[in-house]
């Protein structure tokens, strides 16, 4: 049973666009006996691949939470804006919550992925859902299927 991970980033345009437009470079340059602009052109094709992987990977993890992290509970505490980056003049949101361990009783402080919407105003409850890995507590997942998926062009 495949269990859909709500909220992840999707969009590999970016990626994409990377690796096809590395591979095609290299091979136009490859057969045009320029050797330097082909290793250019591998080197952005592997970058992209490089992005979708780790994407899929990320994405991975978290389905594989879903179905066998431990689900707590976790106090919202609440919302980061800005980041060390910007995209498109725009820079990320990210939930932020804490857990006390009760077999610890270590407070734990957990963040969502990147969301490029502001969520404050579709928070309507205190707690948000994790799953949590049983070997690697600091591998985790974070639910945010109550946000609304916004497509992006």
């Amino acid at each position: 049973m495949s269990h859909r991970v709500s909220g992840y980033p999707t969009s590999t345009f970016a990626s994409s666009a990377l690796l096809f437009f590395g591979s095609g470079l290299a091979a136009t340059l490859l057969f045009s006996a320029k050797p330097l602009e082909s290793l250019i052109g591998v080197a952005v094709a592997c970058a992209g691949l490089s992005i979708m992987l780790w994407r899929w990977r990320q994405r991975s993890i978290a389905s594989h939470l879903l179905q066998h992290g431990r689900a707590v509970e976790a106090r919202i505490t609440g919302v980061l804006a800005g980041g060390m980056f910007q995209v498109n003049g725009g820079s990320p949101y990210r939930i932020e919550a804490q857990w006390v361990d009760p077999a610890t009783g270590e407070v734990r402080v957990f963040r969502s992925w990147n969301l490029w919407h502001d969520p404050a105003v579709f928070i309507k409850h205190e707690h948000v859902m994790l799953h949590i890995d049983p070997q690697r507590s600091d591998r985790y997942y974070m639910d945010v299927s109550f946000l609304p998926e916004f497509h992006q062009a």
